[in-house]
């Protein structure tokens, strides 16, 4: 498998691992907290494991690991959130939580993939398609976090358009890629395992993704972080970055 397959493979697999881990606990009455626990332990174990056998020469990032900061001398990391939208994948009705597997070399990420198990999809950086035009039935939708709606409640504002909240990163960056929503705005800090997958492939699907102000993302760097995140439809993005500069 090249880096694109490979991605794609490992997410949809833990994915696949996360949904039956789930039925299977609530099943047997386990608590929603330790069901937390054990899905974000069981996406990690699968996916570092798979990656030291499929890609051993590569550094990971991920979210439930440990950082010994060895990645920061590698040629290519793998930035990974085994489980994003950890607070509602317990629940059985919960579709928003979503797999990050993305890979970055030279601070860009060039390959990932983004599985949202619970809706059936699978984006990659070699599966994308993005809609070439707008649904011009319905006015634009502006998506962002449940807890920071004040910029994303701006963009919505100078675009007329609606605006509306749900959890997890990469099911809002799905929502746009699949031509549900429009704009994607992230205001508040993100780790970069959060960003780092749903950046690659909405930028593959033809998307535009930069930090608030415009600036190019940057990954893989000593304090994993990112400022914010915008993904947008392009034909939007000269009115949604001027939005947020107000």
């Amino acid at each position: 498998m090249n880096d694109h397959e490979l991605a794609g493979y490992l997410a949809d697999r833990a994915g696949q691992a996360l949904l039956q881990l789930r039925d299977r606990s609530l099943a047997e009455g386990m608590h929603e907290w330790t069901l937390r626990d054990r899905g974000d332990r069981v996406a990690h174990d699968l996916l570092v494991e798979a990656l030291a056998e499929h890609r051993p020469d590569d550094a990971v990032l991920s979210e439930e690991g440990t950082d010994d900061r060895s990645r920061l001398r590698a040629p290519r990391t793998w930035i990974i959130d085994p489980l994003d939208g950890t607070q509602d994948y317990p629940y059985p009705n919960s579709a928003e939580w979503a797999v990050h597997v993305g890979l970055v070399e030279d601070g860009v990420p060039t390959a990932g993939a983004v599985a949202c198990p619970a809706m059936g999809r699978l984006y990659g950086t070699g599966l994308s398609a993005l809609p070439s035009t707008a649904d011009s039935r319905r006015a634009p939708v502006v998506i962002s976090g449940r807890s920071n709606t004040y910029y994303g409640g701006q963009v919505a504002k100078a675009l007329g358009a609606r605006l509306t909240t749900c959890g997890s990163a990469g099911i809002k960056a799905a929502l746009v890629i699949a031509g549900q929503a429009d704009v994607y705005v992230h205001a508040s800090g993100l780790y970069e395992w959060d960003a780092c997958a749903p950046a690659a492939v909405a930028r593959a699907a033809g998307l535009v993704v930069a930090e608030l102000d415009g600036a190019e993302l940057r990954f893989n760097k000593p304090h994993p972080t990112v400022d914010g995140l915008v993904i947008c439809r392009p034909e939007l993005a000269e009115a949604v970055f001027a939005a947020l500069a107000w």
